[in-house]
């Protein structure tokens, strides 16, 4: 299934227009209301679903990302840590104008902050802000939507960023392995983030903030495979969808790509259940998706899209999400994550003394 045929699928009965990204949001940053992940029907709510900022959290490398801009443009996405000095997030987080232009960081007034909350005690280490010194963008991104020369349809492909922190990250930050090899759909992802939050009931109704940070839960419904290639059926799955399953307040039970009107075929996933199904929303552009391997959380995918198909307000039971599965890109990732010679020294250091955070405007 391409993007193309998914979208005009939806169009098609009528929610077409709401296609969206989970999309960076403008933000100072000191937060005042809490954010995050879509949780299920009262009684679960959004601050069910907080993630403490302690270093014994399996998320502590979860980190908030503040893209600014000199015309005063403020902006809030999501990453992880995939070493000490590298952040892995979204493409259009960091596109100026949706076209695939990166954030030009040696611009006086712009630069790209990397928010740490590893620990919760203020001024402490592990809750550092480090200004990025270089963010690389996926050479094939060319804006969110944007296809290839010579494919049609709405393109969602490529939407990665590596960011390189001009300092490592504080000790008590965990870093995380890409899990290697395909996904197999039905594999359940932990999905988390500092984004919009609300509940499936009525959508979304809480800001994003630098220093919250939510996860939830979903399965990998089905995949799109390599734009470039023309979604041909041999190629590489790169893109991974999932939907927000759930009972609304008239008793009926949603699974939206369950109903074959909406893809032509019914693809049937399981639901988690009202205190584990999760969505994402604005700001969580960028955040990881986990699987579990031998007890360990392995970075899968980012999140980088959302679209609305109305059964409830924005954000709620039957949306739809997704985002951009990473062994694809694992050779642009591997080959862009490494350390300068100065920071390969600094390291070195730090080992022989144990020894002796835009995207496009919508």
């Amino acid at each position: 299934m391409t993007s193309s045929k998914l979208f005009r699928a939806i169009a098609a009965i009528g929610f077409g227009a709401a296609a969206s990204m989970a999309y960076a949001v403008p933000m100072s940053i000191t937060p005042s209301i809490t954010p995050l992940i879509a949780s299920g029907a009262p009684p679960d709510s959004p601050a069910a679903r907080v993630d403490p900022n302690e270093p014994t959290s399996p998320f502590s490398g979860v980190v908030s990302i503040n893209i600014r801009y000199s015309n005063g443009d403020s902006f809030i996405c999501s990453g992880a840590m995939i070493d000490r000095w590298h952040a892995v997030s979204a493409g259009h987080c960091v596109d100026s104008n949706g076209n695939g232009s990166l954030i030009n960081i040696n611009q006086p007034g712009n630069d790209v902050r990397v928010v740490f909350n590893a620990t919760s005690a203020v001024g402490s280490a592990g809750r550092a802000i480090i200004t990025a010194n270089k963010v690389d963008m996926h050479p094939d991104y060319a804006g969110f939507g944007n296809c290839p020369s010579g494919v049609p349809g709405f393109c969602v492909n490529d939407d990665i960023a590596i960011i390189r922190l001009s300092s490592p990250a504080p000790d008590e930050a965990k870093t995380y392995k890409i899990f290697r090899g395909p996904v197999s759909e039905g594999t359940q992802f932990t999905m988390v983030g500092y984004g919009t939050s609300g509940d499936g009931w009525d959508g979304y109704y809480v800001s994003p903030a630098f220093r919250v940070k939510r996860s939830g839960k979903n399965v990998f419904d089905f995949a799109e495979t390599n734009d470039e290639a023309g979604f041909s059926a041999g190629s590489s799955k790169e893109v991974w969808y999932a939907d927000f399953d759930g009972m609304l307040r008239d008793g009926t039970t949603v699974d939206t790509f369950c109903d074959p009107s909406v893809l032509g075929v019914a693809v049937c996933g399981a639901s988690l259940g009202n205190d584990v199904e999760a969505n994402i929303g604005g700001g969580d552009s960028g955040g990881p998706s986990f699987v579990l391997v031998d007890g360990e959380y392995q970075l899968v995918a980012n999140n980088t899209f959302g679209f609305a198909m109305g059964y409830s307000p924005k954000g709620g039971f039957g949306d739809g999400m997704g985002g951009i599965l990473l062994d694809s890109y694992r050779n642009w990732i591997e080959t862009t994550a490494v350390p300068e010679p100065g920071s390969l020294a600094l390291a070195a250091l730090g080992l022989t003394g144990l020894v002796g955070v835009r995207r496009r405007r919508r």
